[in-house]
């Protein structure tokens, strides 16, 4: 595991075993999401001075497939929107904005033999102003730390939204033609609905794929294109370039504007100098009217 890991944190999953198990009444609203079936996080303890506890189940198959990455992604993301709302007082009103978020994942976390069912997650809260947190996540299973994240979250008021969206506010949802997929072995997926990359007819260059049929990514309508779907994106243009078995063990994410819906963005993916020799490290950046809107560092495994 990298150093980043906060492996400490190993000797309190007995803690989280014994108190984190007790079924609560989780409403979907507290993780933005419509569909029962998508909603992984099964309950939330506190452990007092800023930190929390919160079980998470992954299904067989179901709306997620078989993605270990969608999977991750969506248990860092509902268990930070469970805690802010449940228990640190973040109005369910308000919309919320993920500035960036690294994570690291065990050598072994693909293998599909050791994909976990139930997990536990460790979240520490900490305030960088009155509508911002950093949130360090420690996640396990089995006992075993297989996961970690680091990011800072955010929320506005509905009025000020609206305010910064302006025109971008309402739009036309599911209008937008959307190119055709690659094949989807080039990108680490066995069907074509789960392809979010596009041909440019240029080496290491796509389209991203705006496809707001596919529930695991579009749960329900929103004004841009969710950061999640653009972290996907980005690990399929990592499979592209580094090739099968070289799943990314971190991943360092910054999102400095949103995705719009009414232009084509560009995901553009590149080798670069790693600093260890047994890494192979790709930079992901999205591109849209000529301004970065993403960036994703993914390091792989040689």
């Amino acid at each position: 595991m990298p150093k980043t890991l906060l492996s400490d944190r190993q000797r309190h999953s007995h803690v989280v075993r014994e108190i984190a198990t007790s079924a609560q009444h989780l409403p979907k609203e507290f993780v933005h999401l419509h569909r029962a079936e998508a909603v992984l996080v099964t309950s939330w303890s506190t452990l007092g001075s800023g930190r929390y506890a919160v079980s998470a189940h992954w299904p067989r198959g179901g709306i997620f497939g078989d993605s270990v990455q969608l999977l991750l992604a969506q248990t860092i993301r509902q268990s930070c929107l469970l805690v802010g709302h449940a228990e640190l007082s973040v109005p369910l009103s308000h919309q919320t904005l993920m500035e960036w978020m690294d994570f690291s994942v065990s050598s072994d976390f693909y293998d599909p033999k050791n994909k976990p069912d139930n997990l536990f997650i460790l979240l520490t809260f900490r305030r960088n102003n009155p509508r911002s947190l950093r949130v360090e996540l420690s996640i396990l299973s089995e006992g075993c730390l297989v996961a970690e994240s680091l990011l800072d979250f955010s929320w506005i008021a509905p009025g000020a939204y609206r305010r910064l969206r302006g025109a971008h506010a309402e739009i036309p949802w599911g209008e937008a033609v959307v190119p055709s997929p690659v094949p989807a072995h080039t990108v680490g997926r066995a069907h074509d609905h789960e392809v979010l990359l596009a041909s440019t007819g240029l080496v290491n260059r796509w389209e991203l794929r705006m496809d707001v049929s596919n529930p695991a990514l579009y749960d329900h309508r929103v004004d841009h294109v969710p950061g999640l779907v653009l972290i996907e994106a980005a690990y399929q243009a990592a499979h592209a370039v580094a090739g099968p078995g070289h799943g990314p063990v971190r991943v360092m994410s910054t999102f400095d504007s949103y995705v719009e819906f009414d232009a084509p963005c560009l995901i553009d993916a590149a080798l670069v100098p790693a600093t260890d020799a047994d890494t192979v490290r790709i930079e992901v950046t999205g591109v849209q009217n000529g301004e970065r809107t993403f960036s994703a560092t993914m390091d792989c495994p040689q």
